[in-house]
């Protein structure tokens, strides 16, 4: 039994892994920040399920929050040793006069500082408390390993991830393995398809959209699999990126 740790855990592809991964067994750590709402009804859906889940509200694009929420964990005694970095946003499609310094630095704060501020902390909280089996799962994007045109603080974060995967797997072995994953378009059930561009799925060899699984089943091999597997980057877009 692992316990896993989801930043942005309340919605979309957070709370699909956190749902996927309870039903394992798993005991489930999920922060969120402005989705309160969201948040309350997964731990409504989780106390009826009788599923140990813990929730805690941080900004993890701030760094003071980060060590605080670690701080709130460690003194619960909840102990992960899985970090899966999910929070994020999707910027709109801006030309570039029209990116401002606040959507810039917005874009790049929660999509990696924060994913370098939770690694950080997580490090730390590994080498204090002798976490066994500890692993950082980062979730990137197809879009930082393609060129979106008008996408330019999201292209760069995202690419920003994928280099910060390597740098963290080969300064944190062996006691941390770090590997991400690049969804494509994943479909949620009874929300809108994500981007890449809300491209029609017969552009995708396997005609169609990814889903929840889809991204679990990469996901939970980064999880389970040997540690010495470690600094790669898993796209999941259906083949979607072969075909462009």
């Amino acid at each position: 039994m692992n316990t896993i740790l989801i930043t942005g855990g309340a919605r979309r592809i957070g709370k699909g892994l956190a749902i996927k991964f309870s039903e394992q067994g798993n005991n489930i750590i999920i922060n969120y920040n402005i989705s309160e709402a969201e948040a309350n009804e997964l731990k409504t859906y989780f106390e009826d399920k009788k599923v140990n889940c813990y929730f805690i509200k941080a900004d993890v694009s701030n760094s003071e929050n980060v060590n605080k929420m670690f701080e709130q964990i460690q003194s619960d005694f909840i102990m992960p040793n899985i970090l899966i970095n999910n929070a994020g946003i999707f910027t709109e499609n801006t030309e570039l006069d029209k990116v401002d310094d606040i959507k810039w630095h917005n874009t790049l704060e929660i999509n990696l500082s924060s994913q370098f501020y939770c690694a950080r902390e997580f490090y730390n909280f590994v080498k204090s408390n002798n976490i066994q089996n500890a692993r950082i799962i980062n979730m990137a994007s197809l879009g930082g390993t393609e060129v979106w045109k008008n996408r330019t603080p999201y292209n760069v974060s995202k690419a920003g991830v994928i280099q910060l995967t390597k740098s963290l797997a080969r300064d944190l072995a062996p006691l941390v393995s770090v590997n991400c994953i690049s969804p494509g378009t994943i479909e949620i059930k009874d929300e809108s398809p994500s981007e890449p561009l809300r491209i029609s799925n017969e552009r995708i060899p396997f005609l169609r959209f990814g889903n929840i699984d889809d991204i679990f089943d990469a996901v939970n091999f980064f999880a389970t699999a040997s540690q010495f597997i470690t600094g790669n980057n898993l796209i999941v877009d259906g083949g979607y990126s072969l075909s462009r």
